[in-house]
Order: structure tokens, then C-alpha cells, then sequence
């Protein structure tokens, strides 16, 4: 089975040169009908996704429109998860859902569960412990301790961090530079250090 990626944007492109080669054969990229631009061969409308022909990653930064991208595909389709060869994982212990990309640098320590579809990107790390739902995106940077709870659908911008056994509900976003060090129950936007909500 081929692989694909759904998504043609900066980090699309990322995952695409994360591959080996022999990943890459006769990998195509799929975008929405509105977007698709047919003097690019290695793109394909989204409405030509076979999914008996693929196995695809969906790489779009943004853990919503991920999510809806999902909930749109045949329920067939088969997921790859992609785990960059310079990644460390520290020990077995750790769970990592379909269609989930670990990016360059990251390191997993140890008992860690990460759900379905979730992005960590670039030198992202992760502590003893932790659990992160499905639909996460990490930016490049982000550091969550041990004993975390992260929930679904949660954005973690560049270089914030999350301070040890901290909870942060589904729908967060959480700014670049912030430093988390409170629990966060209520769904929005937060920024600062220590983050407040905006």
C-alpha cells in the first residue's frame, strides 16, 4: 500500500522530507478540491483519496481542522504513524496512536500514552508519565514534564512549557513562550508566564 499525506502547506512538506526514500514511492499529497492546483503532479484532490490504495497521514498544524478532515474520510481508511529516526524513546512504555507524526528531536521518556493523530513537532520532550490526547499539536520546543494530563484538540506553541503534573483540558491553546503552572480547566487561549488566559 502507497502512502499519502493529506496536506500541502509547511508541514506537509516537513513530514514528506522526514521519509526515508523508499517511503516516499509513489507517495502522493491530497488537499481539499478548493485548494488543489493541478500543475502540481505530486498533488492530488482530496475527492480522488482511495483508500484502498493508501495509508495516509494528516498533516495539518491546526488539531481542529485535522479533526474535521478526519471525521470526513471514508471509514476505511488506514493510518500510518510516522516516527522520525533521530526521535528518542527512552523506554517500551510508550503508546503512540494511528496516524500520529513525532518529529525530529523529540524525545519520549517512559509510561507515556499519546492518542490518535496528534503532532509533536521539532525537538518537542516529553516526561515521565504523561498522558496527551488525540489531536494535539505541539510547535517545535515545547517541553511538558512528568505526570502531565493533556486533553484533545490542545495547541502548545513554540517553546512553552508545562511545569509537572498539571492538567490542561480539552480545546487549550497555549501561546508561544508561555509557562504553564496551574491547572487549566476551562477551555481558550493562554499566554504568559504564569499563563493567564486571554
Amino acid at each position: 500500500m502507497k502512502k499519502g499525506i493529506i496536506g500541502y502547506g509547511g508541514f506537509g512538506r516537513e513530514v514528506y522530507n522526514s521519509l526515508d526514500l523508499t517511503e516516499r514511492v509513489g507517495l502522493k499529497f491530497f488537499v481539499d478540491d478548493e485548494w488543489y492546483n493541478k500543475k502540481n503532479i505530486d498533488c492530488l484532490p482530496l475527492s480522488q483519496f482511495n483508500p484502498e490504495e493508501y495509508e495516509i497521514v494528516v498533516a495539518v498544524g491546526n488539531p481542529v481542522e485535522r479533526e474535521k478532515i478526519i471525521n470526513r474520510l471514508p471509514k476505511n481508511t488506514k493510518y500510518f504513524t510516522h516516527i522520525n529516526k533521530t526521535v528518542q524513546i527512552l523506554d517500551n512504555n510508550v503508546e503512540i496512536g494511528e496516524g500520529s507524526i513525532i518529529c525530529a528531536g523529540t524525545i519520549l521518556t517512559t509510561n507515556i500514552k499519546i492518542g490518535k493523530h496528534t503532532h509533536l513537532n521539532l525537538m518537542s520532550t516529553i516526561g515521565h508519565d504523561t498522558v496527551i490526547g488525540s489531536f494535539v499539536t505541539t510547535a517545535p520546543g515545547v517541553k511538558i514534564s512528568g505526570n502531565c494530563n493533556i486533553g484533545n484538540r490542545v495547541y502548545i506553541g513554540t517553546n512553552a512549557s508545562v511545569k509537572e503534573k498539571i492538567i490542561i483540558c480539552d480545546d487549550v491553546i497555549i501561546g508561544l513562550n508561555t509557562g504553564v503552572v496551574k491547572n487549566i480547566d476551562e477551555l481558550g487561549t493562554y499566554v504568559g508566564t504564569p499563563s493567564k488566559k486571554i
